[in-house]
């Protein structure tokens, strides 16, 4: 149990924002604590063929998606005009250092987060999510095919095509992005 714990633990903040990307942060800690039952129930069937860290990172994805079925037939879709304004919609992480030291450098970052948000939104869930796990949660190619349930071949063209139509949102949010890309 102590060393189920300790290896929860260490990947606990990659399955918190697994968690929080998917399902918004109000029900995020929800979801780790199913991550965290559903792993300890499945320790039998862990196989090592994979990392402690990617096999949490999938179960905590099936939770978040169980999740949100369970949700989808208890609340009513949002309107565009509340998921358009952020209301009631998921946030989707931090790219900004928010231990920045200067005042009006943290305000930029924070525009700039907020902008990239925005970006963010415009993507379908596919793509934001491979998108953050590579570049927010620094994920390998295989740790993400592992994670979401796709083949490495799916994540480099999710990523490729996520990589292009946020570049796009972006540059008609007016920021331009290094030689084109992220």
């Amino acid at each position: 149990m102590d060393a189920f714990l300790a290896l929860f633990e260490e990947s606990r903040e990659t399955i918190h924002a697994v968690a929080w990307r998917l399902v918004g942060p109000d029900e995020a800690e929800d979801v780790v604590m199913e991550t965290y039952l559903r792993a300890w129930k499945s320790i039998p069937g862990f196989n090592g063929r994979s990392s402690v860290k990617t096999w949490f990172c999938r179960i905590a994805h099936n939770c978040a998606v169980d999740w949100l079925r369970k949700r989808r037939h208890v609340v009513q879709p949002l309107d565009s005009e509340d998921e358009a304004s952020g209301e009631g919609g998921r946030e989707t992480g931090q790219f900004i250092d928010t231990r920045q030291k200067d005042a009006s450098r943290i305000m930029e970052g924070s525009e700039l987060q907020s902008t990239i948000d925005t970006a963010l939104a415009t993507v379908s869930d596919e793509h934001r999510e491979v998108l953050l796990l590579r570049f927010s949660d620094g994920l390998s190619y295989a740790e993400i095919a592992a994670a979401t349930g796709v083949s490495i071949g799916t994540v480099m063209s999710r990523l490729f095509n996520g990589r292009r139509k946020l570049i796009k949102s972006l540059a008609a949010l007016g920021v331009k992005t290094a030689g084109g890309w992220l």
